[in-house]
């Protein structure tokens, strides 16, 4: 259904639909092929009339939503969209200087855009009941195309991502992919880590449901080793990648930090916790400093400032909200580093204007919602 020859016949159908070649009887059946091609096709189209006639004033952008149902298949369906666009920038750009980044060794900027797919799938997406491979965030991909159909480049707007499930998941579902591929790493990456004598079941963040496979057939090593590709196709360097992953291991050891109870509204870091080294040590943390965030409230009270002691309970409900702060903002900077290796900068607009350089599909997967009966 979506094989190479799939493809081919929707884009020989779009390439002779722009000759008006095409009668009645050559029609395809709906596709998310077809329904990408047309969207190339309309700005193309657009983008020869705003250069013919000067007072035409069209827009050359177009959108593609993709919705539906939780498990109807939107995320891979956004993939598909961007493959085929990537085929067609290809196809359209195949002697301009843009799509010829891989002449000189380089990755295309085509390939870049693609291989952003496997880093936000690892720490974006998770299994859930009805979907092994769930996208928990809302994603906005801009794709920009050059006057000739060639692809410049893009850039990747994410909206809330599901942080509780860092700290929480339904049973016979998961956390996010990278705390399970993550015990894919080197031995010595492991023992650097300190995670080479355990495994998912010894982690309060991936062992709550008692689900730690995927239903799909794919394992976590096949990801882990596309996520390692992935990053190094961005061009990002092995000491930023060591740093990327060292995230989510310091949440796996975190949240094993234990807390001792000093009185019903006092309590203290557990030093005795094999994991609170390890945590402090990979987030880079003063053993003090953690126990003054976590531990005390600070109140302000007129001009005078007061510490005033919290329970064990609300000590461990912080260090919850620590490991969400910090791997949203580990989520944020992988989006903004991707988007530094495929955003092409040009303040060009293609939208009414005659002289308009560039071109844009934006193609917006949102959450699925639910259907209750």
């Amino acid at each position: 259904l979506y094989s190479k020859k799939k493809m081919e016949q929707y884009w020989h159908h779009g390439e002779n639909s722009m000759k008006g070649v095409v009668d009645e009887d050559d029609s395809l059946p709906p596709h998310v092929f077809g329904i990408a091609d047309h969207s190339f096709r309309r700005m193309m189209t657009s983008f020869e009339e705003n250069g013919k006639n000067s007072s035409s004033n069209k827009c050359s952008n177009q959108s593609i939503l993709v919705s539906g149902e939780s498990g109807a298949g939107k995320t891979v369906t956004t993939k598909f969209i961007l493959q085929y666009l990537a085929t067609l920038s290809q196809r359209s750009g195949s002697g301009s200087t843009v799509s010829k980044e891989k002449d000189s060794g380089a990755p295309s900027v085509e390939q870049q855009v693609l291989q952003s797919n496997p880093i936000l799938e690892s720490f974006g997406n998770a299994r859930t009941i009805r979907n092994d491979n769930s996208s928990r965030f809302g994603k906005f991909i801009e794709i920009k195309f050059a006057k000739n159909g060639s692809l410049a480049g893009a850039s990747i707007e994410t909206y809330l991502l599901e942080k509780v499930r860092l700290v929480s998941q339904a049973e016979g579902e998961r956390n996010y992919h990278i705390f399970y591929e993550l015990f894919s790493m080197g031995e010595s990456d492991l023992e650097e880590f300190h995670i080479d004598n355990y495994n998912p079941k010894d982690f309060n963040m991936t062992n709550k449901s008692g689900t730690y496979d995927r239903r799909d057939g794919v394992e976590d090593f096949e990801t882990f080793d596309d996520l390692k590709k992935a990053m190094e196709i961005q061009g990002w360097t092995e000491d930023l990648i060591h740093s990327i992953m060292a995230i989510p291991a310091a949440a796996l050891h975190g949240s094993n930090v234990s807390f001792l109870a000093i009185s019903n509204d006092e309590s203290e870091l557990d030093t005795d916790c094999e994991h609170l080294g390890p945590f402090i040590k990979l987030m880079g943390l003063d053993k003090d400093a953690l126990q003054k965030a976590l531990c005390f409230l600070k109140i302000k009270a007129g001009r005078e400032h007061h510490m005033r002691t919290l329970s064990r309970e609300k000590a461990e409900k912080g260090m919850e909200a620590l490991i969400k702060a910090f791997y949203g903002a580990l989520f944020t900077f992988l989006v903004r580093q991707v988007n530094s290796s495929i955003t092409f900068k040009d303040d060009t607009k293609g939208c009414g204007k005659k002289d308009g350089k560039y071109a844009s599909i934006g193609v917006l997967d949102i959450f699925g919602f639910e259907s209750f009966k």
